[in-house]
């Protein structure tokens, strides 16, 4: 492997480091931020971003369509199908749900989802004249559609597809062609402060941040009709801003955040079950600061177990013995 393919790889587990760190921090606010507006505005602030910028990046490595339509079922329908039930039973136990569910992927468990579904539909979607295009308008439209909702992912998997397809029509001369353009870095700054000015008037006209799930139709906000569509358009807008920032402000160095991005399926299929109990620990501290730094070191301290490579290891192995178990060769 050349020096220049090293470096690119590290620049996209850099980038995913970040991202994988900023999801579970996302997850660890989710009940924080409803009585506490300095954590919806970062939670916000997150939400702008995080997926978008993620699913990009997956749709960047999903270039060997065939090869991604073979491995759909092996790589993200099965571990999904265990994992939702395994969580199921865990929040039907605790009474948070009266019944299993299959179709309705629970809590962080969508991607994988709609991870199944884009790389399965791959290789015909691309045969679509002017797709991306296409997908953009079905994204912004299928919040009309009542039906869509978290029923198989439906409303994610339209909402968030011009995002992995725009990342699977990228190629690596486009970024470093973005990298080299003048005052890029710059210019990733100003939208990250755009993001932050963004997150800090959404908060403060009480905008419902459920919007930023887009797994919900337009009708269930009790906001007029034109703003949803205006508000799905300039997310997508600041989507894109932001993976173009996250593109040319990312570094090609290593950093203790790499190995994060390098074992990011690992941490993202086990860390709802550390996470998920120093949420439940923090509804305990009453001082606001407090509860912040726990949800904060909690995060970190998830990130670093679930990229070490034991753990990486070990869920390998089980998930290769499953795949063997239930679609032997």
């Amino acid at each position: 492997m050349s020096i220049i393919s090293k470096q690119r790889e590290l620049l996209f587990d850099n980038l995913r480091g970040v991202l994988i760190f900023l999801v579970i921090l996302g997850h660890a606010l989710e009940y924080f931020r409803l009585n506490n507006q300095t954590a919806e505005f970062f939670y916000v602030f997150i939400y702008l971003f995080h997926m978008p910028v993620f699913i990009f990046i997956s749709g960047y490595f999903s270039k060997r369509v065939q090869k991604g339509r073979k491995s759909a079922v092996k790589t993200f329908l099965i571990p999904y199908l265990i994992l939702n039930f395994i969580l199921s039973i865990i929040l039907l136990l605790m009474g948070k749900i009266e019944t299993i569910t299959i179709l309705n992927p629970g809590w962080t468990l969508w991607y994988l989802y709609c991870m199944f579904i884009w790389r399965l539909l791959l290789p015909d979607l691309i045969k679509v004249r002017h797709v991306l295009l296409f997908s953009f308008i079905v994204g912004i439209f299928s919040g009309l559609l009542t039906e869509f909702g978290t029923y198989m992912a439906m409303a994610r998997t339209l909402g968030f597809l011009p995002f992995f397809l725009a990342g699977y029509y990228t190629d690596r001369k486009m970024i470093e062609k973005l990298r080299r353009f003048p005052f890029s870095r710059v210019l990733g700054l100003l939208v990250v402060i755009l993001g932050l000015v963004t997150a800090f008037i959404w908060v403060k006209a009480q905008l419902p941040p459920e919007i930023l799930w887009g797994d919900r139709a337009y009708d269930l906000f009790e906001i007029p009709l034109w703003q949803n569509i205006l508000a799905d358009m300039c997310l997508y807008a600041l989507g894109f801003a932001f993976v173009f920032a996250f593109l040319v402000m990312a570094t090609e160095k290593r950093h203790f955040y790499t190995v994060w991005g390098q074992n990011t399926l690992a941490i993202y299929l086990l860390h709802i079950y550390l996470i998920a109990p120093v949420v439940q620990l923090g509804e305990f501290i009453q001082k606001p600061l407090l509860h912040g730094l726990l949800l904060v070191g909690g995060a970190l301290l998830t990130v670093y177990i679930l990229s070490r490579s034991k753990v990486t290891h070990a869920l390998a192995v089980v998930l290769k013995k499953i795949d063997q178990l239930i679609m032997p060769e």
